[in-house]
């Protein structure tokens, strides 16, 4: 079976829009309060740490849901953000069943963005820088999410394959990366 291009494009879009936001969109009020130390998390069945300070917002949890497109995939996902909600972390995890996401894959998905070739922790994978701007843009040109401006002017995104599933991490600050990943 192959994997549909436009389905990983439309997902990557949409988080890319989805953490663009989330910088400055999240709701207190949803939130406990902020962890002092780092916190382990496990999101698709693969770890990641997420850094001291951040708190889960349960509005952008999702929880193998199934993907409502011709290609079935499942897809967890979590969203964190710092006190000052200038700083966001937002991890997913898509797992496409039986067809296993190879970097080769990802590779021929970016083939027209500005990714990078880069490893972080061992894990070789896609890098890319996204403005403010280039988010705004996203966030117009798809109209599913209406969202206010991130605070952030950059989104940094680390998309790589654990064990044939597709990751995507997105930060507000490409230091969290180093942090985040196993």
């Amino acid at each position: 079976m192959k994997i549909n291009r436009i389905a990983i494009i439309a997902v990557l879009a949409i988080l890319t829009v989805v953490l663009a936001g989330s910088a400055s969109a999240f709701d207190l009020s949803f939130l406990t309060g902020s962890d002092d130390a780092a916190q382990d998390v496990n999101i698709g069945g693969i770890d990641f740490t997420i850094p001291a300070g951040f708190t889960e917002n349960e509005d952008y949890k999702i929880d193998n849901e199934t993907s409502s497109s011709s290609n079935d995939f499942h897809m967890s996902a979590a969203g964190f953000e710092d006190d000052s909600k200038k700083n966001a972390v937002y991890i997913m995890v898509a797992d496409y069943g039986g067809y296993n996401v190879t970097n080769e894959v990802i590779e021929n998905v970016l083939d027209s963005e500005d990714a990078v070739k880069k490893t972080i922790n061992g894990h070789d994978g896609y890098f890319m820088e996204v403005s403010n701007d280039q988010a705004s843009e996203v966030n117009d040109q798809t109209e599913i999410l209406n969202m206010e401006t991130m605070t952030s002017d950059k989104v940094y995104m680390f998309i790589y394959e654990e064990n044939g599933d597709l990751v995507y991490i997105g930060v507000t600050d490409e230091s969290y990366l180093n942090e985040v990943i196993h």
